[in-house]
């Protein structure tokens, strides 16, 4: 078990709070398994005028699990539809990447990371602008940056099985394996493989499985059919492997040039705010005057540029450089099957 934390983001909050004072959260095991309430009366997340978005920390939860939310009416128990399934993140995983104060101080060092008015922004701005990042950089490099379970489904192909039954899962990088099953039509319960005879490449992100314990006789057998005989009566077989398995990156363990592009990435909302705001919202040049004196202060902020323009552009510069050597190492470790 671990601590999910789950961003709630809600529309037209002025026609729901008449309707609803607080969110109830669900969660169950898979996408489309039963969804329990994870709050209660006394823990439900209570609605507040001009807060559009709310957190829920699960205390028990997992990577591996699902939530769903809705709205509820604590006085007429009047319920709104249930929102459509979605995952958590945990946040050891996030904090093993990196931090609001991480981001703060390698990318955004000598940023007034104030408004207007000298209030401080708040950490939620930060939190987002690096989960934005972490699923940019995932996105681009078709790989997974936090430990993330699945169980997933495949092809049984027979062509694939007489080469030592190669798996090229949907996830990657791989970090380990906790299972492999069979479903055969005929067979009344799955046959699991023996974990020695799973052989994984991690950064490829599949797997194959060597017979290396036991009478392979005994073990090849399904409902007492001996597998390599009826693989030529049975050459394909939909969806019949499953495999439930962690991807990403161990906690605390991302590599340093993946970090430093989602620090980057991060830094350009934040960035953005900050440089509109130099000499305040909407102000390029001001002057005072008292008593003949008179000072005036000019920045680079205009209708198109931004006060911190030049470090978004050197920023965007190095992930312009950098990205294309990433994607051939990362993007292209995958398994590829003729």
């Amino acid at each position: 078990m671990s601590v999910i934390k789950l961003y709630i983001s809600l529309n037209k909050l002025s026609e729901l709070l008449p309707r609803y004072d607080c969110i109830q959260v669900h969660r169950a095991d898979s996408y489309d398994g039963t969804y329990t309430e994870q709050t209660a009366s006394a823990t439900r997340i209570r609605l507040e005028p001009g807060k559009s978005l709310y957190t829920y920390y699960d205390e028990n939860g997992s990577s591996s699990k699902w939530y769903k939310t809705r709205l509820y009416n604590s006085i007429s128990t009047a319920t709104s539809d249930f929102s459509e399934p979605a995952k958590g993140d945990e946040t050891d995983a996030l904090t093993g990447i990196m931090t609001v104060q991480d981001l703060k101080d390698i990318f955004l060092t000598g940023v007034d990371l104030t408004d207007d008015k000298g209030v401080a922004y708040p950490d939620v701005m930060f939190d987002f602008a690096v989960r934005a990042a972490i699923g940019w950089l995932e996105s681009e490099l078709d790989i997974e940056c936090r430990p993330t379970w699945h169980t997933d489904r495949y092809d049984f192909d027979a062509g694939l099985w007489q080469q030592w039954g190669i798996i090229q899962l949907d996830h990657r990088p791989l970090i380990q394996v906790d299972y492999i099953k069979l479903f055969w039509p005929s067979a009344s319960d799955p046959y699991e493989f023996p974990d020695e005879w799973i052989r994984a490449d991690n950064q490829g992100g599949y797997i194959t499985l060597v017979p290396t314990a036991g009478s392979l006789a005994q073990a090849m057998m399904i409902s007492g059919a001996y597998i390599p005989t009826i693989l030529s009566t049975t050459p394909y077989i939909p969806k019949a492997l499953e495999v439930y398995y962690q991807s990403g990156w161990a906690i605390g363990t991302l590599p340093w040039e993946l970090r430093e592009m989602i620090g980057m990435r991060a830094s350009f909302p934040v960035l953005n705010v900050a440089g509109d705001l130099v000499a305040g919202a909407g102000i390029a040049n001001f002057s005072v005057s008292m008593d003949g004196l008179s000072q005036s202060i000019g920045t680079t902020s205009s209708a198109t540029n931004a006060g911190y323009g030049a470090r978004i552009l050197i920023y965007r510069q190095c992930i312009r450089d950098q990205l294309p050597v990433l994607k051939r190492f990362y993007k292209g470790a995958s398994l590829r099957v003729a």
